[in-house]
């Protein structure tokens, strides 16, 4: 799984539309006061070394389950079903570290360890993966990334 590194695109609902604008107010009314103005959408342009320290978590809203062979989220407010990704061995190990206690560079290196891959191409899956999620709003940063100086 190879993630372009592009702004993210996300589809959604009405609901979800204004939900999301309305978050876009927060940020841009917090960046205006001095804070950190980061978007989901910008974290497909993040180098890796602004990636590295982000922990990644799961939305409580989606409702994770294994079937035929894939990962699949299901929307507990919209209902709608999502095909994630296959449940190989290097897939599962990395999802089952997004739970916003371990940073990418962290899950890359367990990755590592586990796969015999090198830390480099470890880190590539964890980050292609997270960024697939965030795309479809199954994971999001716990902490916004730190910008770069």
């Amino acid at each position: 799984m190879t993630h372009p590194r592009r702004d993210l695109s996300f589809t959604c609902s009405r609901r979800a539309f204004f939900r999301a604008l309305f978050q876009e107010s927060i940020v841009f009314r917090g960046s205006l006061q001095g804070g950190q103005g980061f978007r989901l959408s910008d974290l497909g342009n993040l180098p890796d070394p602004q990636l590295a320290p982000i922990k990644p978590m799961l939305n409580p809203d989606c409702e994770i389950s294994v079937d035929q062979g894939h990962a699949w989220s299901r929307s507990k407010k919209a209902g709608s079903i999502l095909r994630l990704f296959p449940t190989t061995k290097e897939n599962t190990l990395t999802f089952d570290m997004f739970t916003g206690q371990h940073t990418l560079e962290e899950i890359g290196q367990h990755l590592a360890r586990e796969t015999g891959w090198d830390e480099t191409r470890a880190f590539a899956h964890a980050r292609d993966l997270f960024l697939s999620l965030v795309e479809r709003q199954v994971c999001f940063p716990k902490d916004p990334p730190v910008p770069e100086r």
